[in-house]
């Protein structure tokens, strides 16, 4: 949904956002230079990092194409009239069309025939961002909710580096639908996945998975992307490493693909003498679930 970025004079943008922001939103580059008052406009990103790394004051922008074709017409910036050119990020819907972008309408046949106050009035109506640059006075004024980042105005933060992410596979109380689901709300979902090797996954009122490869069978799992925070709760809830340990094994996915990810193992001995009927696999049998309606791993239980 595009990116605009306002650098003041002196300050600089990191070269791993500008990389981001090229792969984001593909479509068309276009950047203004507040001292001189110029537009550059292009389809082509080879040369963008040549064209950002300066100390004069900028505004650019990287287009992700959502209405209007993806051609030179429709790269911002779109001029206003012959002092002032705009920018945005976010789509208004009810102007465009398949051939023209809707930002390129609204400058062209709405805000020539407003006046000059009512510009941002009328653009707040909108949840847009946009840039406003009045290349005679050589201001930029930013509508809408930006970030700032060192100095540097960006109208979006999905070109910021983001924190780590960890993998992990649950097979209780965690998946979807459950008792401590919760704890995974804000993570990212990857996939249902199985154990690419076998092991034993015993049910005692708690479900207990025990590393104790090719014993057992295949256990089926929710992998989800957890950041750090997330990371240290689901470690609080396991015990891990006392109670539960975190380990990383192999996980096939259901599309034959294959990740690594960390999985919780009880930190004990598979109990001796443990028959094949006493360990619960793919399916519980529906009494326990009726009565255990926390936990969503299920085996037949003769």
């Amino acid at each position: 949904m595009c990116l605009i970025i306002h650098k003041p004079k002196g300050k600089r943008i990191p070269r791993d956002i500008i990389s981001k922001a090229k792969y984001i939103n593909p479509h068309g580059f276009g950047i203004t230079y507040l001292d001189s008052g110029k537009t550059y406009r292009t389809l082509s990103y080879k040369r963008v990092h040549a064209l950002v790394d300066t100390d004069r004051e900028i505004v650019c922008h990287f287009r992700l194409a959502t209405v209007g074709k993806v051609n030179i017409s429709n790269v911002h910036p779109f001029n206003i009239n012959d002092n002032h050119v705009i920018y945005s990020n976010g789509t208004v819907k009810g102007y465009g069309s398949i051939h023209d972008s809707d930002i390129s309408y609204i400058a062209k046949n709405i805000l020539p025939k407003l006046r000059k106050k009512d510009w941002v009035p009328f653009l707040e109506l909108t949840d847009t961002r946009f840039a406003i640059v009045d290349t005679t006075r050589r201001l930029v004024n930013r509508v809408g909710h930006w970030h700032n980042r060192n100095g540097v105005y960006y109208s979006k933060s999905n070109c910021f580096a983001m924190e780590p992410k960890t993998r992990v596979g649950v097979y209780g109380t965690l998946k979807e639908g459950f008792g401590n689901h919760h704890l995974l709300e804000s993570s990212e979902f990857v996939a249902n996945a199985t154990t690419v090797d076998e092991y034993p996954l015993l049910v005692n009122g708690l479900p207990y998975l025990y590393d104790k490869k090719g014993v057992g069978e295949h256990v089926h799992l929710e992998i989800y992307d957890v950041d750090n925070k997330t990371l240290a709760r689901l470690d609080s809830l396991e015990g891990h490493p006392t109670f539960y340990e975190r380990r990383k094994i192999m996980l096939s996915l259901d599309d034959w693909s294959r990740t690594e990810a960390w999985v919780y193992f009880i930190n004990q001995d598979l109990p001796r003498n443990t028959k094949r009927d006493d360990m619960h696999y793919n399916y519980i049998g529906d009494d326990f679930m009726r009565n255990n309606a926390w936990y969503n791993e299920t085996i037949n239980i003769k």
